[in-house]
């Protein structure tokens, strides 16, 4: 396992880093030795966790600068725009592809290879893995400028369906050579080191494509689908934490949500789709009818209501929630925004409700508050501004919840619940990827369901 101060007398080179082996403490350690390091990562979570990890250490602020890829890129077309040339407006989609190949031109020109010369003595890129095409020919192009490292795990490349499709053996190492592979399960030495030998274990078994089979410190639970609410709250009941439950459907996450009637809350991704559709319901007409249209879909998307029995009365505290639910909803025509604020208040008062995408409706309530103060003139305008607010600031999870393994990768639960573990099978893409980034999240405990004790997924592309 390469150390720090090693890591130093490297040019050029590759650590390949399992789930929890410590490579953010690593990058930290290796970027607190240089004097003016550049840190590259993909998400500004991950941002997060690495200045986090840097304060920790004190290192100073001035001796190391932390980046997304494509944030650092941007800034740098838009500093040399006549040979970068970026877009006017922020990109979107492929338009990041454009960007990275203006850097990678401008970095063809010495006087701008001579800037990133004197700006940086060191090149650290965490979560290789997902790099696609044009952020690995930029990579290469920096590591001729300034020594660089990349970090990274071939078993957690799970964004595939986006172009991550580097190989690692085929062109990651060609370019920067193999110097070491972290061994030391960090995330359960001291909480439930057998589960970390047995996702170790579990993940040499996925990368040759062999049967993993579930026993030992994980438990199993036979269950014929997804919805089995047993395992979702007796296999952690007693326990203290935070916990997670992971499937890869998006739609089965939020449908897990509902029938757990709040015990779990989903999370939403950072596309923000649900919200944006809300927005074009609310922004396509003026009129009262089609906002609370909108509002009436809203929450039929974050909300289970519990059924009334055959000749149950509703709750004494229902009606008169709705009688104020009512009074708001005659004033949408008056003042919309105000009025829609009001009505997801009382939403949440309602004793037959329960919410199950709360970070939805808060983040609703933030872009019709944008609205109704006037800093945006549409719903679509403010959607935007809360979405790219919570990229940067990031999101506090609840204490249960439940999403894909594309929204979870990164972070780490006392305890996990993976139902269905069969459905992996019929992902497109990158089955046995998936697989493990859902098993290696919890730090305590581990509860599988599905049909068979045991998974046996293609090999994966590494």
């Amino acid at each position: 396992m390469p150390e720090a101060e090693d890591l130093l007398r490297v040019d050029r080179g590759a650590v390949v880093a399992p789930a929890g082996h410590g490579k953010t403490e690593l990058i930290a350690k290796v970027a607190a030795l240089g004097r003016r390091t550049l840190v590259l990562t993909h998400t500004n979570a991950g941002i997060q966790a690495i200045r986090a990890r840097l304060k920790r250490l004190r290192v100073p602020q001035s001796s190391v600068a932390v980046d997304t890829i494509s944030g650092w890129s941007l800034r740098y077309a838009h500093g040399f725009p006549g040979i970068a040339r970026p877009p006017e407006d922020m990109p979107q989609g492929a338009q990041w592809d454009d960007v990275h190949r203006g850097v990678l031109a401008a970095l063809g020109v010495p006087a701008v290879r001579q800037v990133v010369e004197a700006s940086y003595d060191r090149i650290l890129i965490d979560e290789y893995q997902d790099c696609n095409g044009p952020q690995h020919e930029l990579a290469t192009t920096l590591s001729s400028v300034a020594p660089t490292l990349v970090f990274g795990d071939p078993m957690q490349g799970i964004f595939e369906f986006a172009g991550a499709t580097l190989s690692w053996d085929g062109e990651i190492h060609h370019q920067f050579p193999l110097v070491g592979e972290l061994e030391t399960p960090h995330r359960w030495r001291d909480k439930n080191p057998e589960l970390g030998e047995w996702i170790m274990d579990a993940r040499r078994r996925l990368m040759l494509g062999d049967r993993v089979e579930f026993g030992g410190p994980v438990s199993y639970r036979q269950a014929v689908n997804a919805f089995d609410m047993g395992a979702l709250f007796e296999s952690i009941e007693g326990r203290e934490g935070t916990v997670a439950a992971i499937h890869c459907n998006k739609r089965i996450c939020y449908g897990v949500a509902a029938a757990a009637r709040g015990g779990y809350q989903a999370i939403e991704e950072m596309a923000a789709r649900t919200m944006t559709d809300f927005a074009g319901r609310w922004d396509s007409s003026p009129e009262a009818p089609r906002r609370l249209a909108a509002i009436r879909w809203l929450f039929s998307e974050s909300f289970a209501v519990q059924k009334l029995a055959e000749g149950e009365a509703p709750p004494a505290e229902e009606a008169p929630v709705n009688e104020a639910i009512q009074s708001a909803a005659a004033a949408m025509a008056e003042d919309g925004p105000r009025a829609a604020l009001e009505i997801l208040t009382l939403s949440r008062k309602l004793p037959r409700w329960r919410l199950h995408r709360q970070e939805l409706l808060r983040d609703v309530e933030r872009a019709i508050s944008e609205v109704a103060a006037n800093r945006c003139e549409t719903m679509l305008e403010a959607t935007a501004r809360v979405r790219d607010r919570a990229s940067v600031v990031g999101r506090k999870l609840p204490r249960r919840t439940v999403s894909t393994p594309l929204l979870l990768k990164g972070l780490e639960f006392d305890h996990v619940v993976v139902p269905d573990a069969t459905h992996f099978g019929g992902e497109r893409n990158a089955q046995a990827k998936l697989f493990y980034v859902a098993i290696s999240r919890p730090t305590r405990s581990l509860t599988i369901t599905g049909t068979q004790d045991f998974v046996q997924l293609p090999a994966p592309r590494l």
